[in-house]
């Protein structure tokens, strides 16, 4: 058994505590994010931060710019993480396209280090490339051991084009940070725990996630979804649907703020609408659909006149669902038409408010 203490000077005539590379990375995991299910482990990633096209290619060569990670390598149980930099560009040579098919090649950091017992031989953390094999779709070839993949270059056959690079959108955060995910994917490489929280950067709005040990349950606030819409509609008399939120997702108990914010105009005058939000089956449409708000509204007592105008709603739902939201209008007040423009429909959670 070891125990570390982080930092306390050196005895000045034992010169003791002594600290080793392992040690010092162990005593460092307490200011590390967790999910990686290692007790003294990092979930590997970039700095946030770091740019897209940290990685580019062209046919002939890949360049990894200037940037910084925390690698787990995972090579033992109690290896701890590795902060890696490079301060200048690092480059390589992409294998010659293939004739016939693409290829998907790999760059990745590799840790070496034997003073931990990882068998490598070596003390380093090069930057390298893996080919894959061409295909008509092609795989990327699997990350070696001890890596952190970088990106994965796609190199197209021969005469198709210039590659494409994606990198690796992971990134590392500090303890109790908020871990951004980027697809169902990623999220079940995690290993979390109560109070584990994560911004699915996939999901509209960017929503927030908390982990109560059990499941992972959508963190309340917030935007939900919307729908702008900058075109003209004219002449409005029955009721018509005017703007539609395609899909959200809703949790049972919350409050749902529903916004339709516009402008409305009649060529008549002391014209009155009635502006209605309802919720519909995913894929619905017209103006069927339960009814959740109708409000009526009055447009300027002179011809042609108008206004802006912001029709408010509130709905919570008695169970989870996914649904679609759409406002309607209706002239209830005259027979000259509305005309609306300049619409924007948003939906926010609440929370669970009185």
């Amino acid at each position: 058994m070891t125990i570390t203490i982080l930092q306390v000077d050196a005895d000045a005539t034992t010169l003791l505590p002594k600290y080793t590379a392992q040690q010092f990375r162990q005593a460092q995991a307490a200011t590390h994010g967790g999910g990686s299910g290692r007790q003294l482990g990092v979930r590997s990633g970039f700095r946030v931060g770091t740019p897209s096209n940290v990685l580019t290619a062209t046919s002939t060569t890949w360049t990894l710019g200037p940037c910084a990670a925390e690698i787990d390598p995972g090579a033992s149980t109690h290896q701890g993480g590795y902060g890696w930099s490079t301060d200048s560009n690092v480059t390589g040579s992409v294998t010659a396209a293939d004739a016939t098919n693409p290829r998907k090649d790999i760059v990745y950091i590799q840790v070496n280090d034997s003073s931990a017992g990882d068998g490598s031989g070596a003390l380093s953390a090069p930057v390298l490339y893996l080919a894959g094999t061409p295909g008509v779709s092609p795989s990327a070839p699997d990350l070696p051991a001890r890596s952190f993949l970088v990106g994965t270059i796609t190199v197209p056959q021969t005469g198709g084009g210039s590659p494409t690079v994606v990198r690796n959108p992971a990134v590392f955060v500090a303890a109790g940070g908020i871990q951004p995910v980027f697809s169902t994917t990623d999220l079940a490489t995690f290993t979390p725990y109560s109070g584990f929280t994560i911004r699915r950067m996939d999901l509209p709005g960017l929503p927030l996630y908390c982990h109560d040990g059990t499941a992972y349950n959508r963190v309340v606030g917030g935007y939900v979804g919307s729908d702008s819409n900058a075109t003209t509609s004219t002449g409005i008399v029955a009721e018509s649907a005017v703007d539609a939120i395609a899909t959200v997702d809703l949790i049972k108990g919350h409050k749902y703020e529903i916004l339709y914010q516009f402008n409305v105009s009649s060529p008549g005058t002391n014209q009155a609408f009635a502006l209605r939000f309802k919720k519909q089956a995913v894929g619905g449409g017209g103006t069927s659909g339960t009814l959740i708000e109708d409000r009526t509204y009055w447009t300027s007592p002179v011809a042609g006149g108008g206004r802006g105008e912001v029709a408010r709603g509130i709905y919570t739902p008695t169970v989870d669902e996914t649904i679609r939201i759409v406002a309607t209008l209706q002239q209830v007040v005259g027979s000259s038409g509305i005309d609306i423009s300049s619409r924007v429909l948003t939906i926010e959670d609440k929370g669970y408010l009185p």
